[in-house]
């Protein structure tokens, strides 16, 4: 069984607790968060005890592991704090702001030789799990373009408006775009070669981008990211994909959310198991990719498996490919990395 403590109370802390309500071989023992209404709340929900001071959570020795769910400008600060405790730590994303601060968080859990990895949880999403395996399998040939979306009403609903506070969460591109971001590196196996982007809100820089990179053979992938939309805007992920011998288009919108068009003229709409989110709330009316994301983790630490879909270093190289967009968008040129 592993203990774990949660470290942040809001919407993902919420999220991460009900899955792990889920999961046989996972106890949520304690939540900390500065706020202790919001503690003693979701405490109370999964029978865990709350706390106000998170180095109180920190100092319990009968959890084994560290859920962080703060705002981003904090994580490495709890990273670091729980692997000195001898901690396994998973955190959510962005891994951080910058490189330098990400390279600290891997270093301390490497010192400290407790497990790391980083949410990144369109990996485990079941509409983009099921693109990057027929992307490996070649199963409609190869890929021709892709194109990938995220919109957003603007993100209100933050801690004193952190996410609002470029400073602190990077804006849409650090906190929202990065999904797509890192998908793209993961899907491909690698790096673009170049990168094109573009800041579209001159009122608010880095609410809302978009981005050309571009791949060997000169395969080209667009990715466009924003939250700069009105309240009543319901939010949206998508992609679509061109293949030699199939069309797949996913949007979050639509039920069911995916289908495959093959040149054939046969037309295929794949559906996944949905893990039902009771009394969360938001955008997403299921546990979707965080239940398998919590559940990949729960299982590795269990069985101290190495992660492989997702390492600390794949988190940090996302980001690094991020920054790399918004010199872009600052300079007005094309990026060769």
């Amino acid at each position: 069984m592993v203990k774990i403590g949660i470290i942040g109370a809001g919407y993902m802390g919420s999220m991460h607790a009900t899955v792990y309500s889920q999961l046989p071989d996972a106890k949520v023992v304690g939540i900390a968060d500065i706020r202790g209404e919001k503690a003693k709340s979701l405490a109370t929900k999964v029978k865990a005890l709350p706390y106000s001071d998170p180095q109180q959570l920190l100092e319990r020795e009968d959890i084994t592991t560290i859920d962080i769910c703060l705002p981003t400008f904090l994580h490495k600060e709890f990273v670091i704090k729980a692997a000195e405790k001898g901690k396994d730590v998973i955190c959510e994303k962005p891994i951080a702001l910058d490189i330098e601060d990400a390279n600290e968080m891997i270093e301390a859990c490497k010192k400290h030789r407790v497990r790391f990895m980083v949410a990144q949880v369109i990996r485990f999403w079941a509409e983009y799990k099921f693109l990057k395996e027929i992307y490996d399998r070649k199963k409609y040939g190869e890929l021709i373009t892709l194109s990938c979306r995220r919109l957003s009403s603007l993100p209100t609903w933050g801690w004193q408006d952190w996410i609002l506070d470029s400073n602190k969460s990077g804006g849409a591109l650090i906190d929202l775009h990065i999904h797509d971001t890192d998908f793209i590196c993961y899907l491909m196996g690698k790096k673009p070669k170049k990168i094109y982007s573009k800041s579209i809100n001159k009122e608010r820089p880095y609410s809302h981008v978009y981005t050309t990179f571009t791949f060997d053979n000169d395969i080209i992938i667009t990715a466009e990211g924003g939250w700069d939309y009105p309240a009543n805007f319901p939010f949206e992920m998508s992609y679509l994909a061109k293949f030699e011998k199939a069309v797949v288009e996913f949007n979050s919108r639509n039920t069911p959310s995916l289908t495959v068009y093959e040149v054939t003229g046969k037309v295929d709409k794949p559906t996944f198991e949905k893990v039902k989110a009771e009394g969360i709330g938001g955008n997403i009316d299921d546990l979707g990719g965080y239940f398998y994301e919590l559940r990949y983790f729960v299982d590795h630490v269990i069985h101290n498996k190495p992660f492989t879909v997702v390492t600390p270093e794949d988190a940090r190289n996302s980001l690094a490919i991020v920054l790399k967009e918004k010199e872009s968008a600052d300079k007005g040129c094309e990026i060769i990395l």
